[in-house]
């Protein structure tokens, strides 16, 4: 029973592995005034959906059942508003953010992984830092020194080895981080229909939360 189990716990005689991904986030969403006094202002938020994104993770197993995985990843959405009004004028913006979270994961192998499947279950938390996009007619945004967040996160997964030394990978992420962002206009004023505008404010802040789950699937090197 003791080799038995260890042989289909751990990954054959490799330590590391190096993983590539391609993410699918089913729900995030972005807030538009979240430092209102007013909480139904403070609550008013963009639906981003179907977020896709890739990462990159490396790992370590440290004991036959325990394995440490730092992952990188760049989370990104855009989308246009056609109903937006600056100072009383409707304009189509683009609004939307880039975030990019470093998580850190302790996995723990299954006991009921085979030769094939290796399943896993891991938790662990993660730093998440990142900026606002935002377009319309001439003018667009730069970040103002954004806050960066800390959340934890939980994970489950398996690895179908196709050989010793390669894999491939399905992981589903479950976080809910939220992270506050601040920005300014890169212009005091804006052009619209032919007229010279004044912005009725410079700097402001938004906030992004990345609520939904996160389906992976990856390419993975065993060594």
């Amino acid at each position: 029973m003791f080799v038995s189990a260890k042989t289909y716990g751990q990954y054959g005689e490799n330590d590391f592995t190096i993983s590539v991904n391609y993410n699918y986030t089913t729900t995030s969403k972005l807030f538009l005034f979240p430092k209102s006094p007013d909480e139904i202002t403070r609550n008013q938020s963009i639906d981003f959906d179907d977020v896709k994104s890739v990462s990159a993770e490396f790992r370590y197993k440290v004991a036959d059942y325990l394995t440490l995985g730092l992952s990188v990843e760049q989370f990104e959405k855009k989308q246009k508003r056609f109903d937006s009004r600056v100072t009383g004028f409707l304009v189509n913006i683009e609004d939307g953010f880039k975030i990019y979270p470093v998580q850190l994961t302790a996995y723990y192998t299954l006991p009921f992984s085979t030769e094939l499947f290796k399943f896993y279950m891991g938790g662990g938390f993660g730093i998440y830092f990142g900026e606002h996009t935002r377009d319309f007619s001439n003018v667009s945004v730069n970040d103002n020194g954004s806050t960066t967040e800390f959340g934890i996160h939980i994970k489950t997964g398996f690895d179908y080895m196709i050989e010793d030394f390669f894999s491939i990978r399905g992981e589903m992420n479950f976080r809910d981080p939220e992270v506050d962002l601040s920005s300014s206009y890169n212009s005091d004023t804006f052009e619209h229909q032919g007229q010279t505008l004044l912005l009725p404010r410079r700097d402001f802040d938004t906030k992004v939360n990345i609520d939904g789950a996160t389906f992976s699937i990856g390419a993975v090197l065993h060594f």
